[in-house]
């Protein structure tokens, strides 16, 4: 039967209470339940260091290493092991980038000899540190050098040209949402799956939203509009217009994607007659991970319309306006949206 991997820290911790008992052991305590209790472990790991300590001292104790069973796989394999993981699931002849647990136990025992069953392989994942995680999806078209350029080079550039004529920095964007649920996981009594009823023939509403950091990286500021449909260039520069007059003649850079209705003729003349207070810089394509915007999106998603089957336009409405005012009242989550873009101030 293949021996049980404990994490790392796990191991970590029981030495470092070994060596503590050690110490009591030096200091005359000797009543072994009472340092059991005190430092949370067994009363019979207790007596067994007990015993180590009176045939070698403290330094017993101190060198005591790793108990109980050898582990199978030693360290150079586990490395091994890792080393052909983080490869991909593809690289090690699999037609996808799934690790499964049958596929690691496969690949485990392809590079290291040792056999382990499917079942018993997430002990060895988690004492590499290793999780069960969702992946993240990109887009085959964006330019890593691009993406890593705009943000070691254009963002600085960005913050010290919003220094120099104190102007606001504002990421920009667009987004729909439904009469249809926003699903997130929830706790149900088991064999009992909740069923959210929605309307068949759902309406769709779309948002612009526009996210500012003052040049300093002292406050921030949001600024948002709900509509029926989608954004075109039209309702876009409406949305400037509007922007303009709540920034009262401040300066401000807007930072926003190549959408069509960003790049078009009537968008382009309309910038050009606002050079006086605005200017304009493009994320790199296909990274919309570096608007903070994006995070926000999940971030009311997940809560004010996570799971919400709302009757009408009317009711979504409002639950983006209480989600959108959540947002503007704190002082921290508009930055942790920028943060978690992998920018700062």
């Amino acid at each position: 039967m293949p021996a049980r991997v404990r994490p790392r820290r796990d191991f970590q911790q029981l030495e470092h209470r070994r060596k503590q008992a050690g110490r009591l052991f030096a200091a005359g305590k000797m009543i072994l339940a009472a340092i059991a209790r005190q430092l949370r472990v067994s009363r019979q790991s207790v007596s067994r260091w007990y015993t180590e300590w009176r045939s070698g001292g403290v330094r017993a104790l101190n060198a005591a290493g790793r108990a109980g069973r050898k582990p199978r796989l030693d360290p150079r394999q586990l490395r091994k092991v890792e080393q052909a993981l983080r490869q991909g699931a593809r690289a090690n002849g699999f037609d996808t980038d799934l690790w499964t647990l049958p596929r690691v136990a496969l690949v485990m025992e392809r590079v290291s000899g040792v056999h382990y069953h499917p079942g018993h392989v997430w002990k060895i994942l988690g004492a590499m540190d290793w999780t069960l995680q969702r992946p993240a999806k990109q887009a085959r078209e964006r330019d890593p050098e691009k993406v890593k350029l705009w943000i070691n080079e254009r963002w600085p550039a960005v913050k010290k040209n919003a220094r120099r004529q104190k102007a606001w920095i504002f990421f920009q964007d667009e987004s729909g949402v439904s009469q249809r649920p926003s699903i997130r996981r929830t706790w149900a009594p088991k064999g009992e799956t909740p069923v959210l009823i929605h309307a068949f023939n759902w309406s769709k509403m779309s948002i612009c939203a526009a996210i500012g950091y003052r040049w300093d990286g002292r406050r921030s500021r949001l600024f948002f509009q709900t509509r029926e449909g989608s954004y075109n260039t039209e309702s876009l520069i409406a949305f400037l217009d509007d922007l303009k007059r709540h920034l009262r003649h401040e300066k401000a850079i807007l930072v926003w994607d190549g959408l069509p209705a960003h790049k078009s003729r009537a968008m382009q003349e309309y910038l050009l007659r606002q050079r006086g207070w605005l200017t304009v810089e493009r994320l790199p394509g296909y990274a919309p991970d570096l608007n903070p915007i994006e995070t926000m999106w999940g971030n009311i998603k997940g809560k004010e319309l996570a799971n919400r089957c709302a009757q009408d336009l009317v009711e979504l409405d409002t639950a983006v306006h209480g989600g959108m005012s959540r947002v503007k009242r704190s002082r921290t989550l508009p930055f942790s949206f920028l943060k978690h873009a992998g920018l700062s101030f």
